[in-house]
């Protein structure tokens, strides 16, 4: 089953004057945002970018994506939030416009000794992460990796302890994929419990430096030496995370005519990696002053200039869905 993870701005709330490029002497105040994990090499490489273009700032505080939604919510001094996934049906909300900024894969990490390559398809990485399977030597890892001399090892695995969208998507990946247990829209892992990290960044750091470990990180947060995991495709290839095979992937995803991407985790697409995202940044849609104006000017470099050429590890949008995505946030009159 497809789950959106990707709105573009609402017709009524951008205007098609957004999308026009940011005058070098515009002067805006400064703003600040929170939000995915995911998202924060991104957003702090375009705010270098935006303040040397326009002298304006941009202050960004990775926190996970729950909390990001949280912050805007909460009407504090947070001008926008970027998120790897929409509001839950649950969640408070602010009215808000939501554009979709870039995109990018979420790599598998493991640390076993000895093991340089590892192959997994959907329905072993779930048996993994929802305990089913515990050792590394077990026949169906072993099935799937017959040259590997796998272990009689514990698996521990790592998740993210907050709410994260980066957890929504793995999960959303397996109940498309394999179905079962797994959850759709739920930001709290509910896998087998081994150990927590808060953040995507300290993923790498402890899985590495625990034996039997896998994990799952954004490939844009991994800043260390890891092993991932060569993934099986829709298409029957095992592939690793890369900015080339996250591209492949979400360029066969679609855009809808009211703007909405639906992300198909089972889409064939030769030589993708299906475990790729998207995050976005949400504004308030309502009066916030020259904050929101100015936030509106950000989200607009963003997509407009920064998605371009992005910080190391991120997949921009390409081709028809970039001028999709652009169509749907200019529309708004």
């Amino acid at each position: 089953m497809r789950r959106t993870l990707v709105s573009a701005v609402a017709a009524a709330a951008v205007t098609a004057s957004m999308f026009a490029a940011v005058p070098a002497q515009a002067a805006q105040p400064d703003i600040a945002g929170s939000g995915s994990s995911f998202a924060n090499n991104f957003v702090q490489k375009c705010a270098a970018q935006y303040k040397a273009k326009t002298g304006n700032n941009v202050t960004y505080l990775s926190t996970g994506s729950g909390t990001g939604r949280k912050n805007l919510t909460a009407a504090t001094t947070y001008a926008f939030a970027a998120s790897d996934s929409v509001y839950g049906a649950k969640e408070a909300q602010p009215g808000h416009i939501i554009v979709p900024v870039i995109g990018g894969a979420v790599g598998l990490v493991y640390k076993v000794k000895g093991v340089k390559s590892l192959k997994l398809d959907p329905k072993t990485l779930g048996a993994i992460f929802d305990g089913s399977i515990s050792n590394w030597n077990d026949p169906a890892i072993k099935k799937l990796n017959k040259t590997a001399k796998l272990p009689d090892l514990a698996i521990t695995v790592v998740y993210r302890g907050t709410a994260s969208g980066t957890t929504q998507n793995v999960q959303n990946y397996l109940q498309e994929t394999i179905g079962g247990s797994w959850p759709a829209a739920n930001q709290t892992w509910v896998g087998k419990k081994g150990a927590s990290v808060p953040l995507s960044t300290d993923m790498a750091y402890k899985v590495n430096n625990t034996p039997g470990a896998i994990g799952y990180a954004d490939l844009s947060d991994l800043d260390r030496k890891v092993t991932m995991v060569s993934l099986k495709n829709a298409k029957g290839q095992f592939v690793k995370p890369t900015v080339k095979s996250a591209s492949a992937f979400l360029s066969k995803q679609k855009i809808r005519g009211n703007g909405e991407v639906d992300i198909d985790f089972t889409a064939k697409a030769k030589g993708g990696y299906n475990l790729s995202i998207v995050t976005y940044l949400m504004i308030p849609s309502g009066n916030r002053g020259e904050a929101g104006a100015a936030a509106k000017e950000f989200a607009v470099f963003a997509v407009g200039t920064c998605s371009k050429k992005p910080a190391t590890g991120y997949a921009g949008f390409t081709g028809t869905n970039y001028r999709q995505a652009l169509f749907f946030a200019k529309a708004g009159s």
